[in-house]
């Protein structure tokens, strides 16, 4: 598979879906020997039109692709031939930063050629399954730390650790009062939990899930913050509502996403599945499949890349003419680093897919080899700088 095939498939909107999931899990390394071959199949039969590249930067494209196979080699230094190969394939999500990296680029028509890389002091793991769960007596469960089992067991209330890593919880509401419980996780954590009804709730870092032990009445009710992705459990006779920062989305049973961290300038709501309704005091509006309402003062509506909405989950970065300012607030969530910005960075964005288990320098890296920005990470302090 040559670097262009590669790019060109990420590149191309036209593309069979299963072929760009494909393409997307060979640049993150995630994908599964019998993937790459059929991969690899589809690629054979492709027609091989060049990348299409505009012609008065053409030149320029050729010297990054140059370099940028040059920093990874580098990267890599004496690792075996099959690790060598694997990790060749950051080149082309390097390449494709490049290609989409947001208007200063390409649409300007004048390539920028800020200073040499930053060489990073330090580096930081990724995040994990971490949680704290808090019950309505006050006890907390550190999840992250706890042995696979039950967990808790008491008045009626069981919380049980699955092997998958996820939570299991459920009530005999005729052996006690009706609790609420909340799911925390912290900076650079993530979580699953399994609600009383079969409802799936993952839970992004820095979020909370409070919820009820059991759904009681016509109706079931959780409260989140941060961000969360719902698959709901169909009970056409008790709807289940999201409630967050004064909004709610109700739904009967759906695939959904909802972005709602305090320093973002608006939440939203993604619909993969199914229909939802999203309300608060401005106004009421409903989704169809593969819609985003963005909640501010007003609820408005647009089509989404649904994907990208839920990359988090399934473990991957994905920006799409992303501001770098957004970028980093992601990253910081999940590196648990502080950020500080230097010098104005007013219109930067990019676009590209990047594993969210490489540890941070390798995810500072991809986004530096656009020469367009630079890190400089000490501890836990990340500068962004041009």
């Amino acid at each position: 598979m040559t670097l262009y095939q590669i790019v060109r498939l990420m590149q191309n909107n036209s593309t069979n879906e299963r072929y760009q999931e494909l393409a997307r899990k060979r640049l993150s390394g995630a994908i599964s020997p019998e993937e790459a071959g059929e991969l690899a199949e589809w690629l054979a039969r492709d027609d091989g039109h060049p990348l299409e590249v505009p012609p008065e930067v053409a030149e320029d494209f050729a010297r990054h692709e140059k370099k940028i196979r040059a920093g990874i080699e580098k990267r890599i230094g004496r690792k075996s031939p099959v690790v060598r190969a694997l990790r060749l394939t950051a080149a082309a999500a390097a390449v494709l930063l490049i290609i989409t990296s947001g208007y200063w680029y390409f649409q300007s028509g004048k390539p920028v050629h800020p200073p040499a890389i930053t060489v990073k002091s330090n580096d930081r793991l990724p995040g994990g399954n971490k949680a704290v769960l808090t019950l309505g007596n006050g006890r907390q469960i550190v999840l992250d730390s706890a042995a696979v089992g039950t967990l808790y067991n008491q008045g009626g209330i069981q919380a049980v650790k699955l092997d998958s890593g996820c939570l299991a919880f459920n009530q005999d509401v005729s052996a006690s009062p009706l609790q609420f419980h909340t799911l925390s996780t912290p900076v650079g954590g993530q979580y699953r939990i399994v609600l009383e009804d079969g409802t799936g709730v993952w839970l992004n870092a820095a979020s909370s899930l409070r919820f009820p032990s059991s759904f009681m009445g016509n109706e079931r009710v959780v409260e989140i913050t941060g961000e969360a992705y719902f698959e709901v459990a169909k009970d056409v006779s008790r709807p289940f509502r999201v409630n967050f920062n004064g909004n709610t989305v109700e739904v009967l049973g759906t695939h959904f996403n909802i972005m709602a961290y305090p320093d973002e300038e608006k939440s939203k709501v993604t619909l993969l599945e199914g229909k939802v309704a999203v309300s608060n005091p401005a106004g009421r509006r409903l989704l169809q499949p593969g819609m985003q309402a963005l909640i501010g003062s007003t609820i408005s509506t647009r089509r989404a890349n649904v994907e990208d909405a839920v990359a988090w989950k399934n473990g991957y970065f994905i920006f799409d003419n992303e501001d770098i300012h957004s970028i980093v607030r992601k990253l910081a969530r999940w590196y648990d680093v502080k950020p500080a910005y230097q010098g104005d960075l007013t219109g930067l964005t990019f676009s590209g897919t990047i594993s969210r288990y490489e540890n941070v320098s390798g995810v500072l890296s991809m986004l530096e080899l656009t020469e367009s920005v630079r890190f400089e990470l000490t501890n836990d302090a990340l500068r962004v700088s041009r």
